[in-house]
């Protein structure tokens, strides 16, 4: 006998561990991290760099050549060490690389600039970002493999059937750090 919609739902929230909700969260985040990233470059370059279509597009398609030798090199070292140490080494490269992306000029400058503080020390010029935008991306797409790994291993078998399955939160929770990351970027402008 089938019990309905909201038993499913409320079955599903029951079983979340605490480490399904650690992945969860990894990939809410993770998920935010890459929008901001992907998803603010055309607006970011376009005001700062003065970059048109062409260059944003080379920027991306760098990232994605860049990610087959990074992915390779992440499975093997997924056979040297465990799959969460792998997510938080790789989790701080990104950090890292959102770190290059930071220009504090912007908060300490009040002059009218169209374009980024150029001559200042700390400012984020075009080659800062380049790297920054690799070296975050890089990291994010490497540490998928992992969480997505954890999250096999975590997920009670009860989350494995029905509808409400690890899948679908996985999804969910992946659209919701999109939104989240499109929020971000709307509100900095």
């Amino acid at each position: 006998r089938d019990k309905g919609y909201s038993y499913h739902y409320c079955s599903c929230i029951k079983h979340m561990t605490k480490p399904v909700i650690i992945c969860m969260s990894l990939i809410f985040m993770k998920r935010i991290a890459l929008e901001s990233i992907v998803g603010s470059t055309s607006i970011v370059t376009k005001n700062r760099y003065g970059w048109d279509i062409e260059k944003v597009g080379t920027l991306h398609l760098v990232n994605g050549i860049i990610v087959i030798p990074v992915s390779i090199f992440s499975g093997y070292l997924s056979t040297l060490h465990e799959d969460r140490y792998m997510s938080i080494w790789f989790l701080a490269i990104t950090l890292v690389g959102m770190a290059f992306l930071f220009d504090p000029t912007d908060l300490l400058n009040h002059e009218d600039s169209e374009t980024f503080n150029e001559g200042e020390p700390l400012a984020v010029g075009p080659a800062r970002y380049i790297t920054g935008s690799l070296i975050a991306f890089s990291g994010i797409e490497a540490c998928e493999s992992y969480v997505a790994s954890l999250m096999s291993k975590v997920v009670p078998s009860a989350l494995a059937q029905g509808t409400f399955n690890s899948g679908l939160l996985a999804t969910l929770v992946g659209t919701g750090g999109r939104a989240t990351g499109d929020l971000f970027i709307t509100l900095m402008g």
